[in-house]
């Protein structure tokens, strides 16, 4: 059980780093627009030591070293924006937890908006709670969210990583469920029986399914065939450790009014679909287009950004990327501290700073929790 309540971050509660105040906008299913980057990238050129945009291993988009004010400009120009599938809506509501999707599928963008739209200005919804749609290709599946659904005739269920036999029995049985309903009920469920924890493992998935058979079914909807992206119509492009610079940013952004439709992705990639035929070319000089050693990388944020870093960790991977003593097939996370912030699921190895400027290295090769 937990004590206290998650101090996850987002558009309105912030995190006072000892850079200012970090602000977090989570995508409905990666979804960004052009003119909401350029917001985003006008506040980064404003941060405390021109820090650059982040984004996260939920696929969200973070804000470093704003003033309370530009804080509250930002989340206030943000909410004017609009759209179908805004960061903040027309009140200024956010989405409270992460709802993730696979990237290059336009099947799954209307369930994404549902649950976001379900879900925004929520206050019982712990931020730690992960919620993915998969379009049948198992990427986002493998993330092991709490609540996921996987499109299909019918749609299928997962809770905290693993299959469950909903709606092949229970209150959402039948041929054409409602992907969003289907995941919108298992939250509920979850709500229903979480007392103080975050994530669904905590309370364990059978409890959330007898919550979830037990409610009634309130609506059945047919959802379209599913039809992924070709991988000709996609173009992905990795920003170094997700840092999104604002120059990288707007580039990204004249890409999405030339047709381009922006995606960020739990792998701290961004996705654009129909891009235009020489997105790749004018992207090249800010983030990485092809095969790269950095792939397999990410990182805290580390000292100075960081009080609680032991380390430079950003500067000394760089420096180790430069000399080939990293990037590898095994994913590397580095980090500051042994609170090891941002360190992904699944096998890993944890290269962690120490108080004498010395890195450890830990090897995990199962979920971490967190």
């Amino acid at each position: 059980m937990r004590a206290r309540a998650d101090a996850c971050p987002g558009a309105w509660r912030r995190h006072d780093a000892a850079d200012g105040a970090l602000a977090r906008f989570r995508p409905v299913g990666g979804a960004i627009a052009p003119a909401e980057l350029r917001l985003l990238a006008d506040a980064s050129d404003t941060a405390a030591d021109a820090a650059p945009l982040e984004l996260t291993s939920r696929g969200s988009w973070q804000v470093r070293g704003l003033t309370v004010k530009g804080a509250d400009d930002l989340a206030a120009a943000l909410a004017a924006v609009g759209g179908p599938a805004p960061l903040l809506d027309d009140q200024g509501r956010d989405v409270p937890c992460s709802v993730v999707a696979s990237p290059r599928s336009r099947a799954v963008d209307a369930p994404a908006r549902a649950i976001a739209d379900a879900l925004r200005g929520r206050t019982d919804v712990p931020g730690r709670l992960l919620v993915a749609v998969d379009d049948g290709t198992g990427d986002v599946l493998g993330l092991d969210a709490d609540v996921a659904v996987v499109l299909g005739t019918p749609a299928r269920l997962h809770l905290a990583g693993a299959p469950t036999d909903i709606p092949a029995a229970g209150p959402t049985a039948g041929p054409t469920a409602d992907p969003a309903g289907l995941a919108l009920a298992a939250i509920e469920a979850f709500l229903a029986v979480r007392g103080d924890a975050w994530r669904v493992a905590e309370v364990g998935a059978a409890a959330v399914l007898g919550a979830l058979r037990t409610r009634e079914q309130k609506r059945v909807l047919e959802h379209a065939e599913v039809l992924t992206c070709a991988e000709r119509t996609c173009v992905e492009v990795l920003p170094r450790l997700g840092e999104v610079t604002p120059a990288a940013a707007r580039v990204l952004a004249d890409l999405g009014d030339e047709g381009a439709a922006l995606r960020v992705t739990p792998w701290r990639t961004v996705v654009l679909r129909d891009p235009p035929d020489d997105a790749r070319e004018r992207l090249a000089a800010h983030v990485e287009t092809g095969p790269s050693r950095w792939a397999s990388l990410s990182a805290c944020v580390g000292a100075p950004r960081c009080a609680k870093s032991h380390t430079d960790v950003r500067g000394d991977l760089a420096r180790a990327v430069a000399t080939g003593r990293a990037g590898g097939l095994l994913h590397a996370h580095w980090v500051g501290c042994a609170r090891a912030c941002g360190t992904p699921a699944g096998p890993v190895a944890v290269v962690e700073g120490t108080p004498g400027g010395t890195y450890r290295t830990i090897v995990r090769t199962g979920r971490v929790s967190g």
